[in-house]
Formats: C-alpha cells, structure tokens, sequence
C-alpha cells in the first residue's frame, strides 16, 4: 500500500520553491507515495505542474489573514470549517509542516495521521502540535526543509528547486518579447526591483543606474508585482535607456516564462530570484536584512552580493537605524560586475 503524504506550505512565493526538494526526495526515496501539498491561492500554480506533486489542495491563508485583521470572525471561521472539510475525506501517512507557525500547527492537528513532522527551530509554538520535529541538514533554508525527512528514515542528497512553466506561459512570453522586438539572439537583462520588505529593497535609483550600464550588451526588461508598479516606473524614468516594464501586467506563470527567457535575473532576497534559480537562469542577487548563506543560491551560475556591516541579517522588515545601509552600500557597480562574472563562468 503506497503512503500517502500531506506537505503543508501555504506561501510564500520564494518559500514554497525552496520547498520544492522536499517533494522530490521523498518520490527518490518512495517511487510509489503520493504526495499532496496543501498551499495558499498565491503560490498555487508554482506547484501546479510539478511532476513530484499528485494532488495540490489550496486554502486561502490570504483571505484567511485578511479576514482576521479586519476583525471579521465569521468569515475566518468559514474558511476554517471549510479546510477542516477538505482534510476530513483523507487519511495520512505523515504530514509535513514545513511552514512552521501556530497557524499550520493547528492545520497540522486537523490532518487525520499518527504522524505530524515539523521543524524542531520553527516559531509560534508550532512544535507543541507535532509528533516529531527535526533538526536541519545544513544551513541554507532547503536543507532547513529537507531536515523533516530525517524523521521519516530519509536521506536527501538533492538541493535543486522544481518550477515547471506550461506551454501557455511560455507562448505568451514568445509572443510579448517579439512584440517588443527582443529577438531570440538579443541577451535579455531581467530586473527585479520590488521585494516583500522595505529593507529587502535596493534603491531604484541604483536599479536605473545598473539598467544605463548593462544598456550596451542586453535588452533591459523589468518584472514584479502591481505593488511595484510606481518602482517601475521610477526606474524607467531615471535610466534614459529603453526598458520593457512589466511590472503588474503578469500572471506568476507568465512572469516565470520571461523570467526563463532570460540571460541573467538581477534582484534582492525575493520570490521570481528563486523563480529563476529552479530555471537554471543564471542569477545575481542582492542581500542586506537576510543572511546570503540562509539564502543565497548554490553554483557558478549565481552571484551573491552583500556588504556586510555591524547591523547586517537583523531580518527586519523595517531598518531599525532608517538608513538602509546594508542595501544602499551595494552600488551599481558591484552589480554590474557581478553580472558579467556570472555570464564569464558559465560554460
């Protein structure tokens, strides 16, 4: 009788990437388990085709969040009865919290199984609802989440993040680039400017500065959320070169398609740097808050840049001294260097 499996990681767009291996190796290890992954609406389709998930089941933690902060109780508790409902028609084998909140510890008690696996250093008392907890493989956040196999017996050795873009996504990228005259010979500069955090972001003045730069060699093109809509346009405004601003005007999977259309992605600590990585498009990421060997990504093709000062990886949201300095000390420069580093090591 094959196990059957529940991974609970509902976001965030980054987050559910690098959890991705765990999915992985646990299909090397059991061929013939199958996996469900319970996941919030925003980052469903990040998982949506991946090969290593049979069945994808999806709860809005977002309106959930929201509902909650509005102070409308009926409508949480809806969306509750409604999760509840959905765990209800199965049994598990194990369930995988690798999201690490009270939130998923009560989720995680809700699942019909003996066992409930999570983090032994996650938050919020989420280790009081599991059964075991396990510690990390390694440093870096993957082997943070591939640390919950070891209760099961497993032994990952695999690291490499899975997105999986669909021919759909892939024609609408073909068809907007040419329509922007990028052709299938140009080097495609990808920009990413906007973060979930303040702190995470590098000015847009140095975004337009490295965009100027990179000018002679690539076409320039912006991507992002509609959060970052004004960061675009500030960006096209300050460079004084062509740019194709994206940014608001595409779905997940449609950004990860032009994202794989790319030479190289340029960012901070942000979901679409990893997007790219599970790609395999090479990458040049910018840290400051958070700690490059939590985050940053393995492998030539992948610069890491971060000047580390006395108040650097305080992973805050807000600058706690409101100057920003570990993002600001990282200059144009250093980015366009990177680029080219990165691009000069890739056989």
């Amino acid at each position: 009788m094959s196990r059957e499996i529940l991974i609970i990681r509902l976001s965030s767009i980054g987050d559910v990437i690098h959890c991705t291996p765990v999915a992985e190796a646990l299909k090397a290890a059991w061929p013939d388990c199958k996996i469900t992954w319970l996941v919030g609406e925003v980052c469903a389709d990040l998982i949506k085709y991946n090969p290593y998930i049979d069945e994808i089941m999806v709860w809005s933690r977002e309106r959930f969040d929201k509902h909650l902060r509005s102070y409308e109780f009926n409508q949480s508790f809806t969306l509750w009865r409604d999760l509840q409902k959905q765990l209800a028609t199965k049994v598990f084998y194990a369930a995988l919290d690798i999201h690490g909140l009270f939130l998923t510890g009560m989720i995680a008690r809700q699942v019909k199984t003996s066992r409930r696996i999570g983090m032994r250093d996650a938050k919020e008392l989420n280790p009081l609802f599991m059964t075991d907890t396990a510690d990390p493989i390694g440093k870096h956040i993957a082997e943070r989440y591939l640390g919950v196999l070891t209760s099961l017996g497993i032994s990952p050795d695999n690291r490499e993040m899975t997105l999986i873009v669909p021919e759909e996504a892939k024609q609408f990228a073909q068809n907007y680039l040419r329509k922007e005259i990028v052709l299938p010979q140009d080097k495609l500069a990808v920009l990413v400017p906007g973060t979930t955090w303040s702190t995470k972001n590098w000015p847009p003045e140095f975004f337009a500065a490295t965009a100027k730069r990179l000018n002679k060699d690539f076409k320039i093109l912006l991507c992002g959320g509609k959060n970052e809509c004004l960061m675009g346009k500030e960006i096209t405004a300050k460079a004084g070169v062509p740019i194709i601003n994206t940014i608001g005007q595409t779905s997940l999977l449609e950004m990860a398609a032009l994202l794989e259309r790319a030479t190289v992605v340029v960012a901070g600590d942000t979901g679409p740097l990893y997007m790219a990585a599970a790609l395999k498009v090479p990458t040049v990421a910018i840290f400051g808050p958070t700690n490059p060997a939590t985050y940053a990504l393995p492998g030539k093709q992948n610069v890491a840049i971060c000047n580390q000062h006395s108040c650097s990886f305080c992973h805050k949201t807000k600058c706690p001294n409101g100057n920003a300095v570990c993002m600001r000390s990282v200059l144009p420069a250093q980015v366009v260097e990177g680029v080219y580093h990165v691009l000069a090591h890739i056989p």
